[in-house]
């Protein structure tokens, strides 16, 4: 991300301003996710744009920057109330009647192109085209205990959601509004822990 900013910025200032630019805006903490660029872009690095050019709002193509990565944030936490563990929706990963369910369910959603529901004792895989293998990435990440994850490959993004002993994963278009994909995975909870 920091290479696609200084291309940005580097259509307004010489290149090396635009480094000189981007160098500054990082020493106050470098971003982790794609909406903590995009509050960079906006609240520190847009700010001393301005005062170096005269523009009187955002160029357009920082502002279509700030816009894609926007969409591609995960929603800001809200905050929780009592009665959370409601919202939640316990899923049995080791029926497969409700593997079946949940990966039909998941498949509808916008953009999405694949799912895989794994659990100890079965999967269910639901494709729109050539298969993904998520296997390799759960069991990497799952080494670091990681309970959602998701990535930006190429011409798609994948996100994972590990539940027990199996995880859920969904294969879906860049454009896809990421932050809602993975605001239906939290929501996910292994019915063993729900019910124990």
């Amino acid at each position: 991300m920091e290479e696609s900013l200084l291309q940005v910025l580097s259509q307004y200032v010489s290149h090396r301003a635009a480094e000189n630019l981007l160098h500054k805006a990082l020493a106050q903490g470098r971003p982790a996710h794609p909406g903590e660029w995009a509050r960079l872009a906006e609240e520190v690095v847009w700010p001393e744009l301005k005062r170096l050019l005269p523009f009187k709002e955002m160029p357009p193509e920082l502002k279509a920057w700030v816009r894609e990565l926007k969409t591609l944030a995960p929603p800001e936490p809200e905050a929780e109330e009592e009665g959370e563990a409601t919202l939640l929706e316990a899923v049995d990963l080791e029926d497969p009647a409700s593997r079946a369910h949940l990966a039909q369910r998941l498949a509808r959603l916008e953009g999405v192109v694949g799912v895989v529901v794994t659990g100890k004792s079965g999967r269910e895989e639901l494709f729109a085209g050539e298969p993904v293998s998520l296997d390799p990435a759960h069991l990497l990440l799952r080494r670091q205990g990681y309970r959602t994850f998701y990535a930006v490959l190429g011409e798609g993004l994948v996100a994972l959601r590990a539940l027990g002993q199996g995880y859920v994963g969904v294969a879906a278009r860049k454009e896809t509004n990421v932050g809602r994909l993975l605001h239906g995975l939290r929501r996910l909870a292994n019915a063993t822990e729900v019910e124990g």
